[in-house]
């Protein structure tokens, strides 16, 4: 689904920089299925409010994050959300492949953000566990504007930063324990699937 010259480029870009974006990976077709998936979840009030931290330690924090979220069942997914996984776990192999990260299981949801939301400055990562190593989002939004805001921003260091439109068929990959991002707040409308990259909690890569 994904050309092989793509995910090299995505893997070179980890090696390098530590994050990745790429554009227009994807038929429109393909994403048009994917983002009606999530309208339809999201019409239905299936999201739920985003809290911050693990599981039971998760509370909510409006005035840190302000989106909602759908989590995928990977026994239940949809024709399309497993062309999508099939996609998530070649890039896994290659990545592992190349930087022993001892990869081995993928968790995602749909994130909606409503008019007016954000998400503050974060890492990934948990504090108290760390098995997420690569953050994984690809954008559904069609003909995103400017004007519009909600943009991904990524931390190249303290005093500089690079911005990124959600526009639909682009795949932001990062390191979830080293880039620090956030998203800025949208005045549409805003959703993605996102998804992380995980190994085996108490395995460290050598």
């Amino acid at each position: 689904m994904v050309s092989e010259s793509i995910i090299e480029k995505i893997i070179d870009d980890l090696a390098e920089k530590g994050w990745s974006c790429r554009k227009n990976i994807l038929p429109e077709s393909f994403l048009n299925i994917l983002l009606n998936e999530a309208l339809e979840l999201w019409n239905n009030g299936e999201f739920n409010k985003a809290g911050i931290g693990r599981q039971n330690n998760s509370y909510i924090r409006p005035e840190i994050r302000s989106d909602r979220i759908f989590w995928l069942d990977e026994n239940n997914l949809s024709c399309a959300q497993t062309l999508y996984f099939d996609f998530i776990n070649n890039l896994k192999l290659r990545i592992n492949k190349n930087f022993f990260l001892s990869l081995k299981t993928f968790e995602a949801h749909f994130a909606g953000y409503p008019k007016g939301s954000f998400y503050k400055k974060h890492l990934d990562q948990f504090q108290s566990v760390q098995n997420r190593l690569i953050s994984v989002i690809l954008y559904l939004n069609f003909d995103w504007k400017e004007v519009y805001g909600g943009k991904l921003r990524i931390y190249l260091n303290e005093n500089n930063f690079e911005d990124i439109l959600p526009e639909a068929g682009t795949l932001v990959c990062f390191r979830s324990d080293l880039i620090y991002h956030e998203v800025l707040k949208c005045t549409k409308e805003r959703f993605s699937l996102t998804g992380w990259l995980r190994r085996d909690e108490g395995v460290f890569p050598v």
